[in-house]
């Protein structure tokens, strides 16, 4: 939980920083268009759900490697897929499933992926850690409307 709070001070952190070193910008169209939002959204869902589901979670054995993004969005959205299947009533769970396909459908870097994309399994709180990494990651991105170089 220490590694959570971590990530969210950094993100804090970074926020802070590049907002106040790039000049004010105007966003246009609608919130669903925005990257920055949505992963905003699966953040706050994320921290908002308290349950703790038994069982072995694939998730990423390092979530630093960005060309594997793609890849690992895939497998988390199956993962919350499946929970979500079981257990209908989380609807956090079934917010941040939705908002992750809407990720991969506003960022076209998340259609690439890399190789050797290696992920472990590990419990629910590790598995949401590293979820949480990524989505943090992701929205640091200055844009994900093009692809500009590999990532």
């Amino acid at each position: 939980i220490h590694t959570m709070y971590l990530y969210m001070l950094l993100a804090c952190v970074s926020w802070v920083l590049e907002s106040h070193s790039a000049p004010m910008k105007i966003v246009s169209g609608s919130t669903q268009d925005n990257h920055t939002a949505v992963c905003a959204e699966i953040e706050k869902e994320l921290m908002a759900d308290n349950v703790t589901y038994k069982g072995s979670f694939e998730r990423p054995q390092n979530t630093s490697e960005e060309l594997c993004y793609g890849k690992f969005i895939e497998g988390f959205i199956s993962t919350l897929n499946n929970i979500s299947t079981k257990h209908k009533n989380d609807c956090h769970i079934q917010k941040v499933c939705k908002n992750m396909r809407q990720l991969t459908e506003i960022c076209p870097k998340l259609k690439l992926t890399g190789h050797n994309c290696i992920t472990e399994k590990s419990n629910f709180s590790k598995f949401k850690e590293a979820l949480q990494s990524v989505v943090i990651s992701i929205e640091g991105w200055k844009s994900c409307k093009g692809i500009k170089g590999i990532l």
